[in-house]
């Protein structure tokens, strides 16, 4: 798997899993791009997650109305 795993899905980002997953790529310009392509043209996806392996990190977006609107992180 390369550094930055892409998932996106219909339902709560809590059922998500494997069947989110939607492929891995080396660089974060080339994950965003993706991101955004979903979020323009997926009708039915409401969330993105960008994960980092190499960091263990990740960022979630909803998609409003074709954009992406990151998440804040709970505290």
């Amino acid at each position: 798997m390369k550094r930055y795993a892409l998932f996106c899905g219909t339902y709560n980002l809590l059922m998500g899993g494997a069947n989110d997953f939607q492929e891995s790529v080396e660089t974060l310009e080339e994950v965003k791009e993706k991101a955004e392509q979903i979020a323009k043209e997926k009708r039915f996806k409401y969330w993105v997650q960008i994960f980092d392996k190499e960091t263990d990190t990740f960022t979630t977006y909803s998609v409003v109305d074709g954009e992406l609107k990151e998440r804040a992180l709970p505290e």
